[in-house]
């Protein structure tokens, strides 16, 4: 299976796809993203030379907290967004506690206008002069609630089906996906599958 990537705006260094690429597909407002998985990608990323590891900071809810500017402040300040500032702060903390070292790119987001030209055509394809205006806007208003969320979603996520995060990807130069998994999975299983 092949790995619809779709790289945005960097936020931390930079992103080479090399021979062997292990993504973490990552929410700022995913309180087990920051707690488990981005500190399991930097030790994946301690303990194995040839590799190469990053994180992709994408969105498909929670559109006004999941975004370029909070990854950035969380990535250089270490300022946290609502449900993981809930979380850390049960901790006693109040910024995120530890440095993030392995890069950040931010998915590719769709511009707003090309989703309204989208729905707009879409729109267009139905015939205006057989169909009442009630319907038409119906139609137009059922258009507008199902494209604008996923004209605001991550396109990696929404290109590759992705079911949540933190999503995981191993794959290859060709961006041919040799495993993927949602969720997490221990680290003594993920070495597992980077050994073989």
């Amino acid at each position: 299976m092949q790995l619809d990537l779709q790289l945005g705006q960097a936020i931390k260094g930079n992103v080479e796809i090399s021979e062997r690429n292990l993504m973490l597909v990552f929410q700022v407002n995913c309180p087990s993203c920051l707690s488990r998985a981005l500190p399991m990608l930097m030790r994946l990323k301690e303990e194995n030379k040839g590799f190469n590891f990053f994180a992709l900071s994408t969105a498909f809810e929670d559109f006004n907290l999941n975004n370029a500017k909070s990854t950035k402040a969380l990535i250089e300040q270490g300022e946290l967004t609502l449900h993981s500032k809930r979380y850390f702060a049960q901790l006693g903390l109040q910024k995120l506690p530890y440095e993030v070292d392995v890069p950040v790119v931010m998915d590719w987001f769709m511009p707003t206008i090309a989703s309204s030209e989208l729905a707009e055509s879409i729109y267009n394809v139905f015939d205006k002069e057989r169909l009442s205006q009630t319907v038409m806007n119906s139609i137009k208003a059922h258009l507008a609630q199902r494209l604008l969320p996923m004209s605001q979603m991550g396109r990696t996520f929404l290109n590759n089906g992705f079911q949540g995060t933190p999503t995981w990807v191993y794959f290859d130069k060709d961006l041919r996906i040799i495993q993927s998994w949602f969720g997490h999975k221990e680290i003594e299983w993920v070495q597992a599958l980077l050994d073989k």
